[in-house]
């Protein structure tokens, strides 16, 4: 039977969307430029232009957005291995994703997909079978 299959698009979803978001964050953060105002003097710069002066801030702006790209990359990775070897570890590696990032809808869809890896039928088939019972 094919299992995880919901849980599976939810991941990719959740995966996609993370790393649009780091994506989106890191090219907001060099293309669009901020205003200043120091010492009633106005300044329109962009990170870059930060970034010669001090690396402190673009490197703060660029963890911002490498943050949800390793999210993502975990969500592909949990993804990847739920298929080839299921176990629940993975969905609590989405649980707990989920729960740091449930400040944004990408972080519930991961929540969502560990709970319901978690409370797949695919535990209580393997656990029957494990046991010599009939599963229908």
């Amino acid at each position: 039977m094919n299992y995880f299959k919901t849980e599976k698009i939810l991941i990719i979803i959740g995966a996609i969307g993370f790393m649009l978001m780091g994506l989106g964050i890191w090219l907001i953060g060099n293309y669009i430029p901020l205003e200043f105002d120091i010492n009633g003097n106005n300044f329109t710069v962009n990170y870059w232009d930060i970034a010669r002066v001090s690396m402190s801030g673009y490197w703060l702006w660029g963890i911002f957005g490498a943050i949800p790209c390793v999210i993502g990359l975990i969500g592909f990775v949990c993804r990847r291995f739920l298929s080839s070897n299921p176990k629940k570890g993975w969905g609590v590696i989405l649980i707990i994703l989920g729960v740091i990032s449930v400040f944004s809808l990408v972080g519930v869809l991961y929540l969502v997909a560990g709970i319901m890896i978690m409370k797949n039928k695919y535990w209580l088939q393997k656990t029957a079978v494990n046991e010599g019972l009939k599963v229908d």
